[in-house]
């Protein structure tokens, strides 16, 4: 079989592959990333690239201008290898530059803090079983002359007054060594167990700690803090996109994916080794500890990403009934799964409640202090994907909704992921039609991410620009609106390409909107379904906690104006930030909060959207703008003129 070698540009990646592979696989196969939210299928357009040199075959696509593809660019997933061939990467550092809420900033309510607050006012106290030990041994002599590690063990005995220890074979390893340069003095990190204490790691320093990691790792982002266990002050923070996004947008896509050749492989070693220890390596050198410090770690995602974190095959999530391969998984170590970490620290990963409900909405529920008060409270998880609570101490209900990548910026022509370029705010001049933006990063322009979006539609919608169904008003006269004959609809021109980071204007179309309106109606339906199921109305709730990288900057007002949100007096709204990472800490720093996680998990039930009779009827009538019930959004009636 002939074989062609493809260099990827700037970063200088070389792979040989068969004559006729797909552009995107021979990049995933040279370890280029390239973003792929449709999962290779040429609808998002997300995955370009230019030509630089080689013969190659691609497919036509009405999302490649006519002048673009005389440029030499393409859509990597539609582009197949004829000869050796060189490209250049169009977005070289897209994973690093995706803006992810973690728990330490000041700006966001000292989310960190408000978790201890919330455990204090519980009762729930802050303590582990990790400790360190500092000993100084007696000197061997021809007397005494015991094994080193039995004489750690005698000395451990007196100070801990316990008589089972035991250790892994990389501390003995590393025993003989350390206490002979130290004279014998030497600290010791140790973790209780039900019958005594496992020594995990051995330090020949006096000021060795046990650090703790805490992961959320998103379908899209993943944030991490590294902890000091003994004290709970987060010591170290970083964050980055998921790797996965190579394999698609959403965890069907992925699970799709995993169930390819090498698929659970490759997924699991794009968050593990791609992903998590990338960050892990920067929180270390920040520090300037060691990898086998971090005894301890705690993991919260959906489902579907602790299966794939773990390897587990998780293509029966997708099936009815919808069973994963787990609830609960087994406390297991850091080596099991490469995790670059001590290879002996024990990993939790926080309990799943069903197919579409995992670890990160415990862990957010438990964040939040939803379980413990008597308010009836809506919590919503708004990312790649859509999970929502109801409830308080006494019940919760819980359901996720499809709501697909389109809060991302996935499946939007000039959509893209909230980061530097991204358009985040937009204000339309009613009389004009000329949008006032606010770009992230300030910097010219690129795309336009999740909360500018909704912005954007209800600006639209409330000047007239597009009706209740998505669809814009053909009368108006203006050079914004126009039709594109590309994709056969009418769009809007947010900012024209002369103002540009790429000289592409930046558009929203009729078919972008109707994908927005799913992603929207899916969340206020999924809502409204778990309302109905306890016979309440949207008055009845006394507060509203939204979570999740969206509601960085989402606007209130614009959110019940397209009907993503219920239309409640809007001093009921609070946004908490990345309440799975802050629950994962509080599982760091707490035995007793891991305890309190399973509890809120098993007290959580599930409702399934797909087998519930009304969901349907109720996803249909959000599907509009802001519903085809206006009695719902009273608020709105002046401005809608109903």
């Amino acid at each position: 079989m002939e074989k062609c070698t493809v260099i990827f540009q700037p970063t200088g990646k070389t792979v040989e592959v068969a004559r006729g592979t797909n552009l995107m696989e021979a990049a995933r196969k040279a370890g280029v990333f390239l973003d792929a939210p449709c999962a290779g299928k040429g609808h998002c357009g997300k995955c370009r690239i230019k030509i630089k040199s080689g013969k190659h075959k691609h497919e036509y696509t009405p999302l490649l201008a006519a002048e673009e593809i005389e440029q030499g660019i393409r859509l990597a997933c539609l582009t197949w290898i004829q000869d050796d061939m060189t490209i250049e990467i169009m977005e070289v550092d897209i994973i690093n530059d995706i803006m992810v809420e973690d728990i330490t900033s000041a700006s966001k309510g000292k989310l960190a803090k408000r978790t201890l607050d919330i455990l204090s006012a519980s009762e729930i106290e802050v303590g582990t079983g990790f400790t360190t030990v500092t000993l100084t041994l007696p000197k061997p002599t021809i007397d005494d002359n015991i094994p080193d590690f039995e004489r750690v063990k005698r000395e451990l005995k007196q100070v801990l007054g316990c008589e089972k220890i035991s250790c892994f074979i990389e501390v003995l390893k590393k025993l003989p060594a350390i206490l002979r340069k130290n004279d014998n003095e030497i600290t010791l990190m140790l973790s209780k167990n039900d019958s005594g204490y496992d020594i995990i790691n051995v330090a020949d320093k006096k000021e060795a700690k046990p650090f703790g990691l805490c992961v959320d790792i998103g379908t899209t982002t993943v944030a991490a803090c590294l902890v000091d266990i003994q004290t709970g002050e987060i010591k170290a923070s970083a964050n980055s996109g998921n790797l996965q996004m190579q394999y698609g947008a959403d965890v069907i896509s992925r699970i799709i994916y995993s169930t390819k050749d090498d698929g659970l492989k490759k997924l699991q070693q794009a968050i593990v080794e791609g992903t998590l220890n990338q960050l892990i390596n920067k929180m270390i050198c920040k520090l300037g500890i060691s990898k086998d410090d971090i005894v301890f770690s705690v993991f919260a995602g959906n489902t579907t990403m602790t299966h794939l974190l773990l390897g587990v095959p998780a293509e029966n999530i997708r099936i009815e009934p919808y069973i994963p391969a787990f609830r609960n998984a087994p406390v297991f170590r850091a080596g099991d799964i490469l995790l670059g970490i001590n290879k002996n620290a024990p990993v939790f990963t926080l309990p799943n409640v069903a197919s579409y409900v995992g670890g990160d909405i415990v862990a957010g529920v438990l964040a939040s202090g939803i379980w413990k008060g008597d308010e009836t409270v809506l919590f919503m998880d708004l990312g790649t994907n859509g999970e929502i609570v109801l409830g308080n101490r006494e019940w919760m209900l819980t359901c996720a909704c499809s709501a697909g990548p389109a809060f991302e910026g996935g499946e939007i022509s000039s959509g893209m992921r909230a980061s530097s370029g991204a358009i985040d705010e937009v204000k339309i001049n009613k009389y004009d039609l000329k949008p006032r933006i606010s770009v992230i990063g300030e910097v010219k322009p690129k795309g336009i991410c999740g909360s500018g979006i909704i912005d954007a539609i209800a600006e639209m919608f409330l000047t007239g620009i597009i009706d209740m169904k998505g669809k814009i008003n053909k009368a108006i006269k203006s050079d914004r609106i126009r039709y594109n004959h590309n994709i056969g609809c009418y769009e809007y021109v947010i900012v024209f390409g002369g103002e540009t980071e790429d000289g592409r204007d930046i558009t929203l179309n009729e078919i972008d909107i109707d994908n927005f309106l799913r992603a929207k109606g899916a969340v206020y339906s999924g809502a409204r379904t778990l309302l109905n199921n306890v016979g309440m109305s949207a008055a009845e709730i006394d507060r509203v906690i939204i979570a999740g990288g969206i509601g960085q900057n989402l606007d209130i007002k614009n959110s019940i104006t397209i009907g993503l949100l219920p239309d409640i007096p809007h001093d009921k709204f609070e946004f908490i930030g990345n309440s799975s990472l802050a629950g994962a800490y509080a599982c760091i720093i707490s035995d007793e909060a891991r305890q309190k996680a399973a509890e809120i998990a098993d007290n959580m039930t599930y409702i399934e959207l797909s087998a519930d009779s009304a969901y349907m009827e109720e996803f249909i009538s959000a599907c509009f703008l802001p519903h085809t019930d206006t009695t719902l959004f009273p608020s709105l009636k002046k401005a809608m003129n109903l």
